[in-house]
């Protein structure tokens, strides 16, 4: 896929929503390649999400080892959105991606 998809593509939000456990909160970490300024995919991102108040973006910036740019994205009380995954499996820019629990 090319940086294309993420750029214009749309993100529709899934017809339903995962249920976590009480007090759980699900997230995904990603790393994005340096032919991508992470600062554009962010803003794509928050425009994907506006309007969503169990999605919190949590952090971003660059990694300290090799410089990568980087994205962390929480669901509260809900599973990350099996299409999001789908996206960041299968984007060329996204390096690497991991999904978490956390309790509150």
């Amino acid at each position: 896929m090319s940086a294309d998809l993420i750029l214009r593509g749309e993100y529709r939000k899934p017809a339903t929503l995962q249920p976590l456990a009480e007090g759980e909160i699900q997230g995904v970490y990603f790393a994005i390649s340096p032919d991508m300024p992470y600062t554009q995919l962010l803003d794509k991102i928050m425009g994907w999400f506006e309007g969503r108040s169990e999605v919190v973006i949590v952090d971003y910036g660059t990694s300290d080892k090799v410089g990568l740019g980087y994205i962390m994205i929480e669901w509260l009380g809900y599973e990350v959105d099996d299409l999001f995954i789908a996206i960041l499996r299968d984007e060329d820019l996204i390096e690497d991606y991991t999904v978490y629990t956390r309790e509150e």
